[in-house]
């Protein structure tokens, strides 16, 4: 038990050093990083584990909704984007990992729907303004970004929705990386203090994640905006 414990803290250690020397990088610099992260994980590893499928959040709150435009953040491989072209959707995604994109633009391809891709960081890319009835942000991160509740405001059409799903701090502390995952209630409270919105769920509760397919501490969030 000692020395579990003992593991735990060098862990914890390991995780935050790294956390303070990635502090110091350039944003060209990180967003390289997560480049070559998620196109060796998303593409060139096939015993990288992940839900190929829609996401559930995603597919449950869009199931009686009326197609429109749809933007994908954090596209990935584009298992979602591709979903909702299917189901009518106008949609545009974009990621860092370009032969993740890759990937989705010739499954696009091969299915016959229209896909537009675009290779992109969260703080390069372009949100536009009353642009998009939805926007998906699934396992994008805690929206840790300068000004982006309002960038996610001004780019929703009135009505339009912000799906959200990703892991909570638990979660992170429960995996030996304390600084990984969301504070609890810390999502919904960026956009309750930025404004404009009504939250139609918010819920901090276990599920099946969709990176590493395990049980896990997860936040899940619907907003429209007003």
């Amino acid at each position: 038990m000692k020395a579990h414990k003992m593991l735990l803290l060098l862990l914890a250690i390991l995780c935050c050093t790294s956390a303070l020397a990635q502090s110091t990088i350039s944003i060209e610099e990180r967003n390289e990083r997560i480049r070559e992260r998620w196109n060796r994980s998303l593409v060139n590893n096939p015993s990288y584990t992940f839900n190929k499928e829609a996401n559930n959040l995603l597919s449950q709150t869009t199931e009686s909704v009326q197609a429109g435009k749809a933007l994908c953040v954090a596209m990935g491989q584009g298992r979602n984007a591709l979903y909702l072209a299917r189901k009518g959707w106008d949609v545009t995604g974009f990621d860092l990992a370009d032969k993740a994109v890759a990937y989705a633009d010739n499954q696009a391809k091969v299915e016959n729907v229209e896909l537009t891709t675009e290779i992109a960081s969260f703080e390069t890319f372009d949100y536009g303004t009353e642009k998009w009835d939805l926007i998906t942000w699934l396992y994008g991160g805690c929206l840790q970004i300068e000004g982006i509740t309002k960038k996610i405001k001004t780019a929703l059409k009135p009505g339009g929705l912000f799906i959200f799903e990703f892991f909570h701090r638990e979660a992170g502390i429960e995996m030996g990386r304390p600084e990984f995952g969301c504070q609890q209630n810390s999502v919904r409270d960026m956009f309750t203090k930025e404004g404009g919105f009504e939250v139609l769920l918010y819920e901090e509760k276990e599920g099946v994640a969709d990176y590493g397919m395990e049980k896990n501490k997860l936040i899940y969030m619907v907003v429209t905006k007003l």
